[in-house]
């Protein structure tokens, strides 16, 4: 998660393990097996309190970074209604 973080967003900080959730593609018509992605794996969701950001260099997988409060995520992402009730729950949850 530390590497992740600093590859993507070129920021450190303290993190929090918040959850996981198994995606299969077991009943999935479409997926393929020669892709990049396993037939089943797993998203583990984490939170961090950065303490250190560096400036952004845009290398790696990242074109942008931007700062978002968790209310405004809906506006960012909207691809995956999960997001929103893995973001929902961490926040009732004190994360």
């Amino acid at each position: 998660m530390h590497r992740e973080a600093y590859e993507e967003g070129y920021v450190k900080g303290n993190i929090r393990y918040i959850g996981m959730i198994e995606v299969s593609h077991e009943e999935n018509s479409l997926f393929d097996p020669n892709g990049k992605y396993p037939k089943i794996g797993y998203q583990l969701f984490y939170l961090m309190d950065i303490t250190e950001c560096h400036p952004f260099k845009r290398k790696n997988e990242s074109t942008a970074r931007i700062w978002v409060e968790p209310v405004e995520v809906p506006y960012i992402i909207d691809d995956h209604q999960l997001t929103f009730l893995i973001l929902k729950e961490a926040i009732k949850k004190g994360f």
